[in-house]
């Protein structure tokens, strides 16, 4: 089967991102970052009978969701001291990106809340994008990606 064989098919025709989910070992204190960080939303909390250590939330950034699973019993996955580089070439999930109309404003927004700066934003034209990364309370790396800052800059001469 081709990949344009798959519009025919009524299951995934429908198909778009949900969620993506952190697991955590501080359920209380990842929460209270995303939401005075990033301004996160609670959509809604919950608990699953059948395992009574985890604490699970679904948490809004302007539509995009984050499900957040706490346990009093995690495992840990990336290590928080990975560079840059070495959490590139570590497998797995590695980062989620959010679309912004400045990165660099948004970068120092973020600076203002006491969040540091992971990757200094750069230019890159290859790809046609300005990126800058920081890392949440867990050492999770994210993203803020939007238009090239030399594209602004011929704009406004």
């Amino acid at each position: 089967m081709s990949a344009l064989d798959i519009s025919s098919y009524h299951g995934l025709v429908s198909m778009r991102v949900d969620h993506i989910m952190l697991s955590v070992p501080n359920y209380e204190e990842t929460m209270q970052w995303y939401q005075q960080k990033l301004d996160a939303i609670v959509e809604k909390e919950w608990i699953v009978d059948q395992l009574p250590d985890l604490k699970l939330a679904y948490l809004n950034i302007r539509g995009f969701r984050i499900e957040i699973v706490g346990s009093n019993q995690p495992r840990s996955g990336m290590p928080d001291s990975l560079t840059f580089e070495e959490a590139l070439r570590t497998t797995g999930i590695g980062h989620f990106c959010f679309r912004v109309d400045d990165v660099d404003v948004a970068l120092g927004e973020l600076k203002e809340r006491g969040v540091q700066t992971f990757v200094e934003a750069a230019d890159y034209p290859n790809v046609g994008v300005r990126v800058g990364f920081i890392k949440d309370n867990n050492g999770n790396i994210i993203e803020f990606s939007g238009p090239l800052k030399e594209a602004e800059q011929k704009a406004t001469q």
